[in-house]
């Protein structure tokens, strides 16, 4: 069989992939019950017995049997004959005084609708002061639709409708409220168009037109609806004023539009368990901002459609069971939102034979007529990305969201677009932009003392894997690496995860029951609210102090005793990152939210190694502290070729005399440590051009054996192997 290309039925609008759909079933019902189809590049691609564009174009307009739509349970359907809808009580009548046998289907769904309507009556299920039905009664008016519809009909009544538990009626986005867009009862429109493409001669140039996407047949003005909101609106409309609010409408493509909805039937999927029941309409999910990027402000999302695409032929029963089993699990559950989507594609949780989701919004941006705007693309990736590794963060977010403060909602919705942006790319940069979000997130939760008492401190797993996956962004950002160094430096016996290190420093975090962190309820030793540099010097302080549970030193002992400022463990920080900090040459505001992230991360058990870094200029100040940022021993060379252990400790009093300005005297004292130790030919410091508060913040980092010797080959000559020997 042919493959023959729709140029005019493309992924977006949702227009053009609805009516690409919408055509398949109906060559499928009335030409080529064996028709396949695919999507290539964005254009939809029929496979059949059909050879050409032109052969289509002929054998539809003199086959297509329209579909069963009414909806009698819509007050606007002109089911009520009380002539307040003149236009659909005479497409009613058209149908019911027709003899053509192609509408047989279609009268015997009117009738079957007029009998609802009397019976419904007689029942007493009508509303007050004319209306149609009483609202109480919808669910047993849908009902009695199912008990007297012909199966013809049905198809639209379970896309338009489904009935979720025992009270519930569940509408489908896709078809607005059962069928109904504002004032538009889609039924109405859809025998409008009926009628219009059998008596005008201008039939098969409007439907060429929709599936060649040639543009030159004149299309009638009239109301567009919701799935092609690039045709709502005449040349001379705005937003300021209607003088030519009607749209361009193609009778064809609306035609072919409704019944490509009806393989998206909306039945109840109870395997998902009671939670899910209502949530079965097929890759329809809760309205989100995230991934939006044409999101208007103040404008209403009413709920989302992820339209899959495959690029394998597929006959209809496949795409009826494709759709119907709707299957996109996150965290073994099925997606509720737009970024569960995302992140089960990138998971490969998806059927496997989808390659990418269309995401379509529906919002209220011209007052009540909802529209469906196209939110871009979601690729499922050939192999699994690392989303898995924040799945942990879920329950953290849907517990913030009940009592969140706008503050804390605004920085909610900027997890979840880092989320969905890191899904869709898979990239470590963008992993890190999620570490930066959850930092901002984290701090305005400890701000808000209302919140704390419904959520805990966020403690994410998976520490090592997700070092791991940061790793390919370490190349290119000193922000990143400078974060990390700090997130994880830590003090061996934490007594829970995550506290070992900065965080009970710079958070209102303490050890709970169960050895879980909790709020402490006291203000932190330092905020990165005041700035990264002024917490630095501020926890380079703290430390500074001698603790009573410290530990004694081991071998070898310092020549001069001082403070244990730096962390025993964690990654080591480059040297030429530190001087660009001290300078302030890098985006501190970023590196505080990083470190905020970063700090909710258990990193117990991980080792980071860089890779050897050239060293940039640093300056003589940078390099006369670089020796005492660490806990570790040093081995100097000897002139004899072997090595002499010692181990530096900075003064007790440093941190508190750089912050007041004592630079030099500071500087003069490292030298003089230096000397004690048995370090020859120190030289004099030079006057330092560094303010004493960043030179503070040095003595917080973990600097490698490597760097500190390199640092003391600039002030001072140690000896070599080479030298000895000579």
């Amino acid at each position: 069989m042919p493959d023959l290309a729709l140029p005019g039925c493309r992924t977006t609008p949702l227009a053009g992939y609805l009516s690409a759909l919408g055509i398949l079933r109906a060559v499928t019902r009335c030409v080529d019950d064996e028709a396949a189809g695919y999507w290539r590049r964005g254009t939809f691609v029929l496979r059949s017995t059909v050879p050409t564009v032109k052969a289509l174009v002929a054998v539809l307009d003199e086959r297509f049997e329209p579909e069963a739509i009414v909806s009698p349970w819509n007050a606007g359907s002109g089911f009520a004959g009380n002539g307040k809808n003149t236009t659909a009580e005479a497409a009613l009548e058209w149908v019911r005084a027709s003899h053509e046998p192609r509408l047989a289907a279609l009268r015997d769904a009117v009738d079957a609708a007029d009998r609802v309507i009397a019976q419904g009556q007689e029942l007493g299920w009508g509303g007050k002061n004319g209306a149609l039905w009483d609202a109480a009664c919808k669910r047993d008016v849908l009902q009695l639709c199912r008990n007297e519809f012909p199966d013809a009909a049905l198809a639209w009544l379970d896309a338009a409708t489904a009935l979720a538990g025992d009270a519930d009626v569940a509408f489908s986005r896709l078809l607005g409220t059962g069928g109904n867009f504002g004032r538009q009862d889609l039924s109405v429109t859809y025998l409008s168009r009926l009628r219009t493409v059998t008596a005008d001669r201008r039939s098969r140039a409007w439907l060429a037109a929709l599936l060649t996407g040639d543009e030159s047949a004149p299309y009638l003005r009239d109301a567009v609806g919701q799935f092609d909101p690039g045709r709502a609106g005449g040349i001379q409309s705005s937003p300021l004023e209607k003088t030519d609010d009607k749209g361009f409408v193609n009778p064809w493509a609306f035609l072919m539009t409704v019944e490509g909805t009806l393989p998206f039937a909306s039945a109840v999927v109870r395997r998902h368990g009671s939670d899910y029941a209502g949530a079965a309409l097929p890759f329809q999910v809760q309205g989100s901002a995230g991934g939006f990027a044409t999101a208007a402000p103040g404008e209403s999302i009413l709920g989302e459609f992820l339209a899959p695409e495959w690029g394998a032929p597929a006959r209809l029963p496949e795409l009826v069971a494709l759709f119907g089993e709707g299957r996109a699990q996150w965290r073994g559950k099925p997606a509720r939102s737009a970024l569960d989507l995302v992140r089960a594609a990138a998971n490969r949780a998806v059927d496997r034979r989808i390659t990418a989701f269309h995401r379509h919004v529906f919002v209220d941006r011209h007052g009540q007529n909802p529209l469906a705007v196209p939110a871009g693309t979601i690729t499922v990736p050939r192999t699994r990305r690392p989303v898995q590794l924040l799945a942990s963060l879920d329950p953290w977010l849907d517990a913030l969201r009940g009592p969140a403060s706008n503050a804390v909602a605004a920085r909610i919705r900027g997890v979840e677009q880092a989320l969905f942006t890191h899904a869709d790319t898979g990239h470590a940069t963008d992993l890190a932009a999620v570490f930066a979000a959850i930092g901002r997130c984290h701090e305005t939760t400890a701000r808000a003392g209302s919140t704390r008492t419904i959520v805990s401190p966020l403690v994410l797993p998976h520490g090592r894997a997700l070092a791991d996956e940061l790793r390919p962004a370490f190349a290119d950002d000193s922000e990143l690496r400078i974060a990390l160094a700090l997130a994880t430096a830590r003090d061996p016996g934490a007594e829970c995860p995550t506290l070992g290190g900065l965080r009970p420093l710079l958070s209102p975090v303490t050890v709970g029951p169960r050895r879980r962190p909790v709020w402490s309820g006291r203000p932190s030793t330092a905020s990165l609210g005041a700035g990264l540099v002024a917490a630095l010097a501020s926890l380079a302080r703290r430390r500074s102090i001698p603790r009573p549970d410290e530990p004694g030193d081991t071998a070898p002992f310092p020549a001069v005793r001082g403070a244990r400022i730096a962390f025993h463990q964690g990654m080591f920080a480059r040297p030429p990152d530190v001087q660009a900090l001290l300078a302030g040459h890098l985006d501190e505001p970023r590196i505080a939210d990083l470190l905020a992230g970063l700090l909710t991360v258990d990193w117990t058990g991980t080792d980071f190694r860089l890779p050897p870094d050239e060293h940039g200029f640093l300056s003589s100040a940078t390099n006369y502290l670089l020796p005492f940022a660490s806990t570790a021993p040093l081995e100097l060379p000897r002139e004899d070729g072997g090595t002499t252990q010692i181990r530096l400790r900075p003064g007790n009093a440093w941190p508190a005399q750089l912050i007041a300005g004592h630079v030099p005297d500071v500087l003069d004292n490292a030298a003089r440590r230096l000397t004690i130790t048995g370090i020859p030919q120190v030289l004099r410091p030079p006057e330092a051009r560094i303010s004493g508060d960043r030179l503070t913040a040095v003595l917080l980092f973990r600097i490698s054996e490597r760097d500190r010797i390199r640092a003391l080959n600039r002030i001072s000559v140690l000896p070599t192997p080479e030298r000895s020997t000579q």
